[in-house]
């Protein structure tokens, strides 16, 4: 047998591949992609990757996590000695000035609305509160019967 070059080896080698049939996928290949696919479309967005989360979720978690990391900064170089509490409370003056201004503007706003609404007595307030949760209550345990009743799975 004459010794064949790699490049002759793969043309013979692709031949001989292309001559042979096609595989049929299972049966039930489809119904299970299908599933899974459909599965992973279900799938709350907070229990998939971070591209997939709601723009202001992304928003929220990247100024958290650097609301974290710089507390986190500030506490360990504080610890460390180098930088004062002073100097700390003066960087974050203006946001501290900012979130006074805006909590005088909502107790303002609080007091203008408090002389146009009528006085309700806590008694109907409770009694309100009492039968939102017992409605709430009722909901949740229609909603578990009607599971139990028409979607779960007979054992």
């Amino acid at each position: 047998m004459a010794r064949l070059t790699p490049e002759q080896l793969e043309q013979k080698l692709n031949a001989v591949l292309r001559n042979q049939p096609p595989r049929r996928a299972p049966m039930s290949l489809e119904a299970r992609v299908l599933g899974e696919i459909a599965r992973r479309q279900a799938l709350p967005w907070w229990h998939k990757s971070y591209a997939y989360w709601p723009a202001p979720m992304r928003v929220a978690f990247i100024v958290i996590g650097v609301a974290l990391m710089a507390a986190a900064l500030l506490g360990s170089v504080q610890l460390a000695g180098l930088v004062s509490a002073q100097a700390i409370g003066d960087f974050f003056r203006p946001a501290t000035d900012a979130w006074a201004t805006l909590r005088t503007a909502g107790a303002a706003m609080v007091t203008l609305v408090r002389g146009h609404v009528p006085q309700f007595s806590t008694h109907w307030f409770y009694v309100a509160l009492a039968v939102i949760g017992a409605a709430y209550a009722m909901m949740l345990g229609l909603g578990a019967t009607a599971y139990r009743v028409f979607w779960s799975p007979s054992r």
